[in-house]
């Protein structure tokens, strides 16, 4: 026991005179030894379930898919910017589905495809029925403040037109005007003798 202590009392003495004499920094005090704690109680994991097998065979892959629905279609050529295509396409898809939970989206995407899919009166009257159709149909609908506003501006536009119409004619009106009035005035005037 002596030799025991002697060596654990000199490793104690060359500890401290390696971090005082070594480094010549402030020295930590170092606790005497304990005695050893009793080590942690081990830990054993939680019984698991037996592994079940994996299945045989997977389950059988159906062998028929679906095509994609007319909405589906339309929504795909909506993205591609072929508007013409899409509005065809939303047409069958409301006229085949009356009770789809997707009419809303259909009639407006409808509203807007037949809007851009050329600048003829017609697609405009019928992109302004079909987010009239939306309003009607589904006033709770996400898209209706889109399509009123939409409707909004296109008012405003056939206003602002029909504005620029009428201011038009009435410059031609007062241009045909001043061009009588300036027939009458050389009518008027004396011819002068050549000289």
């Amino acid at each position: 026991m002596h030799k025991f202590v002697m060596g654990h009392a000199s490793f104690l003495i060359l500890l401290l005179l390696f971090s005082w004499g070594c480094h010549k920094k402030q020295s930590v005090p170092i606790a005497a030894p304990t005695r050893a704690e009793a080590p942690p109680p081990a830990v054993t994991p939680p019984p698991t379930a037996p592994a079940q097998p994996a299945p045989a065979e997977p389950p059988p892959v159906p062998k028929t898919i679906a095509p994609p629905s007319s909405f589906d279609l339309g929504e795909l050529s909506f993205q591609q910017a072929k508007y013409a295509e899409a509005a065809g396409l939303y047409e069958a898809f409301l006229r085949d589905n009356p009770k789809s939970k997707d009419r809303d989206i259909a009639l407006f995407h409808l509203g807007i495809s037949r809007a851009l899919a050329g600048d003829s009166s017609r697609n405009l009257i019928e992109a302004e029925a079909a987010f009239k159709r939306l309003i009607s149909e589904s006033p709770k609908s996400p898209y209706r403040g889109q399509a009123e506003l939409i409707l909004g501006f296109h008012a405003q536009i056939e206003k602002l037109k029909s504005d620029v119409k009428e201011r038009d004619e009435k410059i031609k009106r007062l241009s045909e005007e001043l061009q009588k009035l300036k027939d009458i005035d050389m009518q008027r005037r004396p011819s002068r003798p050549p000289e």
